[in-house]
């Protein structure tokens, strides 16, 4: 590799790096403030950068957003392709497999999962190039299962879309449940059980409702 070959992977691999630094400290004050008390000048103060030098890279709060949740659903959505890939088996098993992923990475996860999930966007008037590009598609994959499992008899529901956010829905509130006081060292609570104890017992109602109620 030529010297001006080195010269430009060396700027894009800072690029990147820096582009991840902006990322990861917007995440932070998205958590910690919402969406209306973040701006870019406290984002470029916390990163110690110029605000110029800031939107060379993200053009607005909302664009800051959108770049967070193409990052972080990537990284999801990887996981999601890997299980989609490496499975052997009936598509109810893939579906009970996906459930205990996703319970998995908002525990594991749970500054990125609440990103995700729980932090609205910033409104805007203007739709950047990052809002453009932006499709999250775990909802996709899901669908994609349950119409496999239609197709194969395994299903006998044939409303594709409202079954998946239904699937969709159960995982969604039962994370949305163990995040509040009800679990934890002061449960509310205490014959419920444990975080693991509870995400058994929804898997195995989420695998009885698909085998018992639709098959």
């Amino acid at each position: 590799m030529d010297k001006t070959k080195k010269k430009r992977a060396r700027s894009e691999e800072a690029k990147e790096k820096q582009f991840k630094r902006i990322v990861d400290a917007g995440r932070e004050l998205f958590l910690e403030y919402g969406p209306e008390g973040v701006s870019m000048r406290s984002l470029a103060k916390k990163l110690n950068m110029g605000q110029a030098s800031l939107y060379t890279y993200i053009p607005s709060k909302r664009e800051l957003w959108f770049a967070i949740m193409r990052n972080d659903f990537s990284i999801f959505e990887n996981g999601m392709g890997e299980i989609m890939q490496s499975h052997r088996g009936n598509n109810i098993e893939l579906l009970e497999k996906i459930a205990k992923y996703y319970l998995k990475f908002a525990q594991e996860d749970e500054r990125r999962y609440r990103m995700m999930f729980q932090t609205p966007a910033p409104s805007s008037k203007n739709t950047g190039p990052f809002e453009l590009q932006y499709d999250s598609h775990s909802i996709y994959y899901l669908k994609e299962i349950v119409q496999k499992a239609v197709e194969a008899g395994e299903i006998k529901e044939k409303d594709v879309g409202k079954l998946s956010f239904f699937i969709w829905g159960i995982v969604h509130g039962t994370v949305s449940v163990i995040h509040t006081e009800f679990f934890g060292e002061r449960a509310k609570i205490p014959d419920v059980g444990s975080i693991e104890e509870y995400h058994s017992f929804i898997l195995k109602y989420i695998k009885k409702i698909l085998n018992d109620l639709l098959s």
